[in-house]
Formats: structure tokens, C-alpha cells, sequence
């Protein structure tokens, strides 16, 4: 049995696994370990933290497990919430009521500015989420909506990319999701890079070319080419040193870019998505003095990207 959130002791709070992910990377203790536990306070029982602590590719989504050799009470709210989900599965006759069930566990709104805190100077700048970290607390099956009912945010990209692949092409036609208060299918709402011109309120995506270094800076370069007035033109954006090392997360990034870097042109299923940016013309100078023209996506916030590849 796998769950969404499970309770922090070091977080002080019912957490997701992207949550508890990015708050890892956050740290600088290497073999620094977080301790999960149920939600409910009333089982307290012990979980594991699936690819929580991984870099690079991993089979599963982060997700939280009970650890081996271990139950939960016979009242835990959350396993009874679990299981009468699973019966309503169960007695579903059509393949549209499975698919309309398991897109409920997707997320279903994209926040793509974070809260501040309350305490927070408007005048600083954060890269905290701790809008998502709830209060761990008994929760009555017989009262509390199921998860089927409730909405599921997530400011986390990646939660968002992992669960438009982890889809059939049928569910991302029945699942929707909010973005900048557009409700759209996951259908709609991906969009290839080559059909960037469709408009600006999309997650962009694609295959990507071998990454290139500069020094400690990244160029990245997508496959497909966008034809404008009969023309084609290559979509590229290029990642500085300082907007690496200003990220709360650069430790995560910069090894998952760095592992995909040194496998050059033998990167296998290669691909880029972003969010909130849009590829704007721009004219670079070549070394002969000549000009080409190439359209530039410029990330401004790499919480809106995201590298996916196989390893």
C-alpha cells in the first residue's frame, strides 16, 4: 500500500513526497535521513520514502510505503480512506469509472507563484512552499471527504510532468488540472515546443539535444524545430552558473544535469519541460561576424523546469 503524504518529525507537519524531496535537497548533509510516519497520530506506524533521496531517473514516482514488518492499527483513518477507495474500483463496471478514479490522485491545479508566509517581509524572497505541509491530526473516515473530493495543488512541476507520464493518452484526456486559472485536460494543457506559437499558457516540452558545458553554464537545444514563415528555427535556453547557484535546490540540479551532460550523445529519451516562460526571437552573433536568429526561452525560476532522461 503506498500513500501521497505521510507525517515528518523533522518537518513537524503531514508532508508530500515532493515536499519532503525537495526539502532534502535543500540540505547539505549528505547522509542527513528523514523520519516518516503515518498521518494518522492514532497508528503513528513507521513508512519509508520511496525515490525520495534519488537523482536522475527513477521507475516509480516519490511516494511513501509502510516499512517492511510493520501494520497499521485496525482504525487508521487513512487505511480505511485507502481501502474504500480500492472498493469503489472494485465495483466499477466500465473502464471510464477506473480512469475517472485514478486521475483523482493526480494533481488537479498547478500554483505557479507560491504563497509567502504570513510572517514573511514582502520584500524578501523566498523559495520555502510550506503552504502544503498540514497538521498531523486525527482524521475521521466517517466525516472527512474522500480524496476523490478533495482538490489536490501542487506547486511542484515535477509532481505535475511525473503524473502527465505516468498517464495512458485516455487519461490525459479525462484528467484536467488548473493552470493560471485555465482548467484544461492534461491533453491540452502539455504542448509540444514546436506548437509554442498556439499561445503562452501552456507546460512546453520535448526531446532535447546532448546537453552543451560552458564552463560551469549549460546550453540546451530542442529537437524539434519550429516553421515560421516557411522557415525553421531552433529553440534553445541557456543555463547560468549564478541562476544554478542562487537555487534552494542547486545540489539537485546541477548533478542531474551534470550526470546527463557526460552522457553526451548517448542520452536515451532526453527531454525538457517548463512552465512560465515563452521563446522570444533573438539574433546571436556568429564568430564570422555573421547573424542567425533562433528563438530563446528564459527561465527565470528553475522550480518551472524540469529534465527528464533515462540512465
Amino acid at each position: 500500500m503506498t500513500f501521497d503524504k505521510a507525517y515528518c518529525k523533522e518537518l513537524g507537519g503531514n508532508v508530500t513526497a515532493y515536499k519532503a524531496r525537495r526539502e532534502f535537497f535543500a540540505q547539505n548533509d549528505l547522509d542527513f535521513k528523514f523520519s516518516f510516519f503515518c498521518p494518522d497520530e492514532n497508528c503513528n506506524v513507521e513508512l519509508t520514502g520511496e525515490n525520495i533521496y534519488a537523482i536522475g531517473k527513477v521507475k516509480h514516482k516519490p511516494h511513501f510505503r509502510t516499512k517492511k514488518n510493520c501494520s497499521h492499527s485496525d482504525d487508521c483513518s487513512i487505511v480505511e480512506e485507502l481501502d474504500k477507495e480500492a472498493k469503489s474500483i472494485d465495483k466499477g463496471t466500465t473502464t471510464a469509472t477506473a480512469h475517472s478514479h485514478k486521475t483523482n490522485k493526480y494533481p488537479d491545479e498547478f500554483i505557479l507563484k507560491r504563497p509567502k508566509k504570513e510572517n514573511q517581509n514582502k520584500s524578501e524572497q523566498s523559495d520555502d512552499d510550506d503552504f502544503d505541509i498540514e497538521p498531523r491530526e486525527r482524521r475521521k473516515s466517517t466525516t472527512t471527504p474522500t480524496n476523490d473530493s478533495k482538490p489536490h495543488k501542487t506547486s511542484y512541476l515535477e509532481n505535475v510532468v511525473d503524473s502527465y507520464e505516468d498517464m495512458n493518452e485516455q487519461e490525459r484526456k479525462e484528467a484536467y488540472i488548473t493552470l493560471n486559472a485555465q482548467r484544461k485536460t492534461y491533453h491540452s494543457t502539455f504542448k509540444k515546443i514546436k506548437y509554442f506559437q498556439d499561445g503562452e499558457n501552456f507546460i512546453f516540452y520535448g526531446e532535447i539535444e546532448p546537453i552543451k558545458v560552458y564552463g560551469d553554464n549549460y546550453s540546451i537545444t530542442f529537437k524539434d524545430r519550429v516553421w515560421i514563415d516557411k522557415k525553421p528555427y531552433s529553440v534553445n535556453m541557456y543555463i547560468t552558473d549564478d541562476l544554478i547557484s542562487n537555487y534552494r535546490l542547486s545540489r539537485l540540479f546541477r548533478e542531474s544535469i551534470d550526470t546527463l551532460a557526460k552522457q553526451g550523445s548517448n542520452s536515451k529519451n532526453a527531454r525538457c519541460y517548463f512552465v512560465g516562460s515563452y521563446p522570444k526571437l533573438k539574433k546571436i552573433l556568429r564568430h564570422d561576424g555573421g547573424l542567425y536568429t533562433v528563438y530563446e526561452v528564459i527561465v527565470e525560476n528553475l522550480d518551472h523546469l524540469v529534465i527528464k532522461f533515462e540512465e
